[in-house]
């Protein structure tokens, strides 16, 4: 995609550049509403751009997978799943076959003659990937497929995604709202805000350097500060903090609250920040506990829940937190 503009009512996609490696498992992640099915309808051709170019895509071998299935309510398992393979007109046998190779491929043989309004949601997705793999795309272009999924049937389906790119040498592109999907799976991934392409990058590149304030936020980093820096140093509300940045003005700090270490007492580590603060807020979940520490600066910790309870840790304690420079990351918007 160069330059690719779309406008729309209340809505607009402006000078999209991106370029998709052949075989790459590629990953649009954005909030709702931020343009990323539109990006997929481009490429399949749906719509066309206002501005700009797309090429490198055989539309005749592309498959696209929507969220809400698009599976044809008046046929069943097996012939929705042969529905490509009839409009290219191939021989009933060759279709019957693949047909059911696929079916059990993806654990819905026993299904083949049932009619897809009585299918679950995690079934009706493994008939839209069936139907899609029929015609052998070149391309996979695939639309929120866990978003209506329970927990279980969402990381089986990202586990079929996985083990179906590692056995072709198609190319997918796959939008997702969901962190922990676009990990599992990218290659490499692109964030999208408000219509325009924010960073591209590995998982690694962008979930541990944001480019910008805005990406941090959206990434989740609760620990996101501003202030001017000289030697390699910033002062925030009074406290002076270590980091990977000489000079600046106005610079953007953001700590993963998963880089923070808690601790009773002072640590002696390589790490340069050590803060000492009092416990406002500890709010537990299933496997991770957040605690709240008022340092001067207002800090976001996430600690595994079993660490949280062997510290005791409550409501007006007074803790110590530890980071090293090289877990802050410094932006200048």
């Amino acid at each position: 995609m160069k330059n690719v503009s779309l406008a729309l009512v209340g809505f607009s996609l402006e000078e999209l550049n991106l370029r998709i490696q052949p075989g790459e498992f590629f990953v649009i992640l954005g909030p709702s509403g931020a343009g990323k099915t539109l990006i997929l309808e481009l490429l399949a051709g749906l719509i066309l751009p206002d501005m700009g170019a797309i090429s490198g895509v055989d539309r005749e071998r592309l498959g696209f997978i929507y969220q809400d299935y698009m599976l044809f309510p008046h046929l069943n398992v097996m012939e929705n799943i042969g529905y490509g393979l009839r409009i290219r007109k191939r021989p009933k046998g060759e279709i019957r076959q693949k047909t059911r190779d696929l079916a059990v491929q993806l654990g819905i043989g026993h299904l083949l003659e049932r009619g897809v309004e009585n299918l679950s949601g995690g079934e009706k997705q493994r008939v839209a990937i069936a139907r899609a793999m029929a015609i052998e795309p070149q391309v996979f272009l695939v639309d929120e497929p866990t978003a209506a999924l329970d927990r279980n049937t969402r990381a089986l389906t990202q586990q079929m995604f996985m083990d179906l790119h590692k056995q072709s040498d198609a190319t997918f592109v796959h939008v997702t709202h969901d962190f922990e999907e676009a990990l599992a799976l990218a290659d490499r991934i692109a964030v999208i805000l408000d219509g325009r392409i924010q960073q591209v990058g590995t998982p690694d590149q962008v979930f541990n350097q944001p480019a910008s304030r805005q990406i941090a936020d959206f990434l989740g980093y609760k620990n996101v500060f501003c202030g001017p820096v000289e030697d390699y140093k910033i002062r925030i509300d009074g406290v002076t903090l270590g980091v990977p940045l000489e000079q600046g003005d106005n610079v953007y700090l953001a700590i993963r609250s998963d880089d923070i270490f808690l601790s009773r007492q002072p640590i002696e580590s390589s790490a340069r920040n050590t803060l000492q603060g009092t416990v406002t807020n500890v709010m537990k979940r299933s496997a991770m506990a957040e605690v709240v520490l008022d340092a001067g600066i207002v800090l976001t910790v996430d600690v595994t829940r079993k660490s949280c309870e062997e510290m005791g840790v409550g409501v007006g304690d007074t803790l110590f937190a530890t980071f090293k420079v090289s877990s802050l990351r410094v932006f200048r918007h």
